[in-house]
């Protein structure tokens, strides 16, 4: 029943925008991963309190919960304020970690392989109905007020470009997401997975009805990302899948960890001399060379940032990055978690050691996944926002029940 549940939750979270909108529910609807997280975190409370005042042992999962919980509240304390316009920015960096947290801990009891074969499987399913409505867009659409969102987010007085939505003529396909961004990313992360078992599984000479469908996936998935009209998930496809096989030659952490490094350095560098070269004419990728000058300029003398009440759509400033919405808002403070973030992923690599070692070439996909897609993210947030992704939150799910699934079932 609870992994059921977690397969509810994973289409609800994917859905999320399009029922919202369609069903006109009140804006507080739309902050349902936060009432649910925030309550969650208060039963987390309440039952360190009572095991505190009853001096019983308090459980470690607990406690680092609870710690990663007030580093996120201190965060807020230090580059927020009391605004929606602070919160939706805040949001976009807390949430994706605490919801990921949260689940592991509601479904903890299901094996690790099982929770992980139900997200696969559910990422899978939706890839096509996803998918398939994208397809009927691109072949139907020929006004961008025809997609299913445009009337909607229109008469909730979003300014709405042209530009977003078709390209040269044609629809670029969003199936059931309000963005072609969104979309093309959310088929860019089921196709990595599916390539990733798919490698594992010819290894491992593991042929099944699961290796063609997986197959299946990885094609139908690819073709998605063909006729998407965004570079980036092309690009991001082209070199993960190139360091997925490179991947294949190396066993020693070091080396993986060096193997990582050496892809999100170049593949980061290859992008900025694209765009500093003058490469390309699109103004919006020539865009962002002069955002990452005006942001690295402006912290000398707004070494704390702006806040997060100043960032954001329709706020005074707005970048298309995740690093630099972080460093613009919080300064030095947000160079430091950007290092962290980055040096998390030699402990990545780390945990998913085990996985890649053993006998089921599904786990082993798992891992080579997280080690691939690590370092892609990590270079995609310099020219993507992920402003309330829920690529992020699908992504973090995964780190989050790989590495801390075992670690809070022990303790």
């Amino acid at each position: 029943m609870k992994v059921f549940g977690l397969r509810v939750l994973i289409v609800v979270l994917l859905l999320s925008d399009y029922i919202i909108l369609s069903l006109h529910a009140p804006p507080v609807f739309g902050a349902w991963r936060e009432i649910i997280v925030l309550s969650y975190m208060l039963v987390i409370m309440l039952i360190v309190y009572f095991q505190a005042v009853t001096n019983k042992a308090i459980s470690y999962k607990y406690k680092e919960q609870l710690l990663v919980f007030v580093f996120f509240m201190l965060f807020y304390l230090m580059c927020g304020e009391l605004s929606e316009s602070s919160f939706r920015m805040f949001r976009s960096f807390s949430m994706p970690v605490l919801f990921a947290l949260m689940v592991n801990a509601a479904f903890l009891s299901a094996e690790l392989e099982t929770k992980l074969r139900v997200i696969f499987s559910t990422l899978a399913m939706v890839t096509f109905i996803f998918g398939g409505y994208a397809v009927y867009q691109y072949l139907t659409i020929n006004d961008a007020e025809q997609f299913w969102y445009w009337p909607l987010l229109s008469e909730k007085g979003f300014e709405l470009e042209t530009y977003n939505s078709m390209r040269e003529g044609n629809p670029r396909m969003s199936g059931f997401f309000t963005g072609t961004l969104e979309f093309n990313a959310f088929v860019l992360n089921t196709a990595l997975f599916a390539c990733c078992w798919l490698v594992r599984a010819i290894r491992k000479n593991q042929y099944n009805i699961s290796f063609l469908g997986c197959a299946f996936v990885a094609i139908f998935s690819t073709v998605l990302i063909v006729y998407g009209s965004v570079r980036t998930s092309v690009i991001g496809l082209i070199s993960a899948v190139f360091f997925l096989l490179v991947l294949q030659m190396f066993r020693r952490k070091a080396l993986i960890a060096l193997l990582g490094y050496c892809y999100f350095l170049f593949f980061t560098s290859s992008i900025f001399a694209y765009l500093a070269l003058g490469y390309t004419d699109d103004l919006s990728a020539l865009d962002r060379i002069r955002q990452w000058y005006t942001v690295i300029e402006s912290l000398s003398s707004m070494p704390f940032g702006l806040g997060f009440g100043a960032i954001g759509p329709g706020q005074a400033h707005w970048f298309d990055s995740l690093w630099l919405n972080l460093l613009s808002s919080s300064g030095y403070l947000g160079v430091a978690i950007m290092i962290g973030l980055i040096c998390f992923y030699s402990k990545v690599v780390a945990v998913t050691q085990q996985l890649r070692t053993g006998n089921s070439a599904f786990m082993a996909g798992v891992a080579d996944y997280l080690v691939i897609s690590y370092p892609f993210f990590l270079s995609s947030f310099f020219f993507q926002s992920y402003t309330n992704s829920v690529v992020l939150y699908l992504f973090m799910l995964v780190i989050v029940v790989v590495i801390y699934d075992s670690k809070y079932r022990k303790k």
